[in-house]
């Protein structure tokens, strides 16, 4: 999201990015398939001390490296007209922007070690040096109306949809193979087993030929350990491939005819809306922002396995469903594109710089 901000402004604004380790516009380019110039942008990076926070998992340490970017920002703010976050809320010295992906609470109640992670929270929120609620006092933008209708004294919410690279038409329908993907983070939350489970049962009643593809990156290697024992009983017909390049994931998605996302709350479901760039039918889970990925098509939202397992049976079965569904998910995923979130993302920031006139 940061590296599109990026994109759509250079060139228009004096932009300048803080961030816990150094990056570079070629690399990101390369990665996310944005234009970024090396040159005006000045890219800050917190004191030394503190660029160890960049080799943490979010899970272990979100909130002090949140506060630790904040408050290296509140330093510099002063030089500049604008601040902004793509990485949910940010607490500043004077109203911003910030771009939330998921409807966190600003102050959590811990589920575990409560007096140790109530000290860790405290010193957190004395190391930022503001109150958290300043955060309400920002323009919200989030990546669905699932996120913003869920969230809790945000003040001023608006809906951008993430933006999401054209793949390409892929390869016409009738070369395609029956496999299903199911892209994304190799965590418990993605629910993967269910994945696995609904493609089973289509091979064994509708779907002989199908075949899963696991696709995506291991952040927590003792559900990935679990995960390549339930792939190995099942037999060739699931394969796992890890950390694929854009160009050779893009090729795949190219190539398969379905998607599966089984995570329960998904708050957008970048891989749902890239699946369906690239020309596939997606069956996500009825539920979070992959609803409206989707265009909320019934034909292709769930609850339950045996639910999905019907839906992608009649799918393959009637080819006339199977081309109206395509058409409507093509014409919808252009709300998606990365062209449009550049679009309406300098129009935000062009809306925020224009006087106000009472």
């Amino acid at each position: 999201m940061a590296a599109w901000m990026v994109h759509a402004l250079a060139g228009r604004h004096r932009i300048d990015t803080l961030t816990l380790r150094e990056w570079s516009p070629v690399a990101t380019n390369a990665f996310y398939g944005t234009a970024i110039p090396d040159e005006p942008i000045v890219r800050r990076v917190v004191p030394r001390p503190w660029r160890w926070l960049a080799g943490v998992s979010n899970e272990r340490a979100y909130r002090l490296r949140m506060a630790t970017l904040l408050r290296h920002a509140r330093s510099l703010s002063a030089h500049y007209d604008l601040l902004i976050t793509a990485d949910d809320y940010g607490a500043f010295a004077q109203p911003g922007i910030q771009y939330v992906h998921f409807p966190a609470v600003l102050s959590p109640v811990p589920a575990r070690f409560a007096v140790m992670v109530g000290a860790y929270f405290r010193f957190c929120d004395w190391w930022l040096g503001l109150p958290w609620s300043r955060a309400h006092d920002n323009l919200t933008l989030t990546n669905s109306q699932w996120t913003a209708d869920r969230l809790v004294g945000a003040g001023e919410t608006r809906v951008l949809y993430p933006p999401v690279v054209d793949t390409g038409p892929g390869e016409p329908w009738a070369t395609r193979s029956n496999t299903f993907l199911c892209v994304g983070r190799f965590h418990e939350s993605k629910r993967i087993e269910v994945a696995i489970s609904i493609v089973r049962q289509l091979r064994a009643h509708h779907i002989p030929d199908a075949r899963l593809i696991l696709v995506g990156s291991a952040v927590n290697a003792r559900y990935m350990r679990r995960i390549k024992r339930a792939a190995a009983g099942h037999g060739d017909w699931i394969e796992i491939r890890e950390d694929l390049s854009r160009t050779e994931l893009t090729a795949l998605m190219g190539r398969s005819r379905y998607g599966v996302q089984a995570m329960e709350g998904e708050h957008f479901g970048m891989a749902t809306a890239e699946m369906i760039r690239a020309g596939c039918i997606v069956f996500p889970h009825r539920s979070g922002g992959s609803v409206e990925v989707v265009d909320n098509a019934p034909e292709l939202l769930w609850n339950s396995e045996e639910e999905a397992v019907a839906h992608a049976s009649a799918v393959a079965r009637d080819s006339l469903l199977r081309d109206l569904l395509l058409a409507r998910l093509g014409r919808h995923a252009q709300r998606f594109s990365a062209e449009r979130f550049v679009t309406e993302f300098r129009g935000i920031v062009d809306d925020w710089q224009r006087p106000q006139v009472s």
